[in-house]
């Protein structure tokens, strides 16, 4: 009994270890207040339409296949799920559903919309943003640019360099597999956001790491670095995905949110240039 007893202490101290490890892991990304990046992107979006332009086609088809999926999966799926959480949640099973419905339907148009034909205009939006920063340098390295040197009325130009990286497998079975997560009450649906979070959020600055050049290594390097400031950017983020009829215009919204904090990055310094070539 004493080595059970020894074996199960041990296990208590391992999860007490980890849970606080989390606990502080939370509480920093909450502090590093990068989760209003996201917000700040919609602020800046209302204050610069000039932004969105020539994006006029990739919003359209944005907005009809964010409501189509949406309203599709809630007609087919809707009660199916509700009826299967009434096993494990009871009466909360109609409110438990949502979540889950509208955690499906920002997997499934990430994985059509985004990689299909949102990448090259997020890819634009990012830069132009940056553009509008006045880090023309830093553009120039994976795009042509028109207008005259020097100034920030420069225009992006052709793309040198390949756009935003698109959804990863790996990415997609993390989702799939923590989706079940949200028949938990309350506590199951913020688990989730912050899990995904945490794992999709240094994904929203791919194009800034890739002007920068950094290397496999530069990039593991500094997101470990600023790990709870990721999370809590992944984390808003993926919550207004999850926002009816509105979820792939939050991703051109983000990505203006993430270019701001690249931005900021770039004029304090906070991150070196890459040992790489950009590509």
């Amino acid at each position: 009994m004493s080595v059970t007893n020894k074996k199960t202490d041990d296990v208590k101290q391992q999860l007490a270890s980890r849970a606080e490890l989390y606990a502080t892991h939370v509480k920093q990304a909450v502090s590093s207040l990068a989760w209003f990046h996201p917000i700040q992107g919609i602020l800046y979006s209302v204050r610069n339409p000039d932004l969105y332009a020539h994006l006029g086609p990739a919003l359209g088809k944005a907005g009809v296949a964010s409501g189509a999926v949406v309203i599709a999966l809630f007609f087919f799926t809707y009660l199916p799920q509700t009826a299967f959480l009434a096993l494990i949640s009871g009466p909360l099973s109609p409110i438990l559903a949502v979540p889950l419905v509208l955690s499906e339907s920002a997997l499934l148009l990430s994985l059509l919309a985004r990689p299909l034909f949102l990448d090259p205009a997020l890819t634009d939006l990012f830069d132009n943003v940056l553009l509008k920063k006045g880090h023309v340098d830093l553009v120039a390295r994976g795009r042509q640019l028109r207008g005259k040197s020097g100034g920030r009325g420069r225009e992006i130009g052709k793309a040198l360099v390949r756009p935003l990286e698109g959804i990863r497998l790996s990415a997609v079975l993390r989702y799939l597999i923590s989706l079940p997560l949200n028949a938990v009450p309350v506590v199951g649906t913020l688990f989730f956001l912050v899990y995904n979070g945490s794992r999709n959020g240094p994904g929203w600055h791919a194009r800034y790491f890739q002007l920068k050049g950094f290397t496999k290594q530069q990039r593991e390097k500094f997101v470990a670095e600023r790990a709870p400031a990721y999370t809590a950017f992944g984390t808003s983020a993926l919550l207004l995905q999850m926002i009816p009829l509105g979820g792939l215009i939050s991703l051109f919204t983000t990505t203006v949110g993430a270019a701001l904090w690249a931005a900021e990055m770039e004029a304090s310094g906070e991150a070196p240039n890459g040992e790489g070539k950009t590509e």
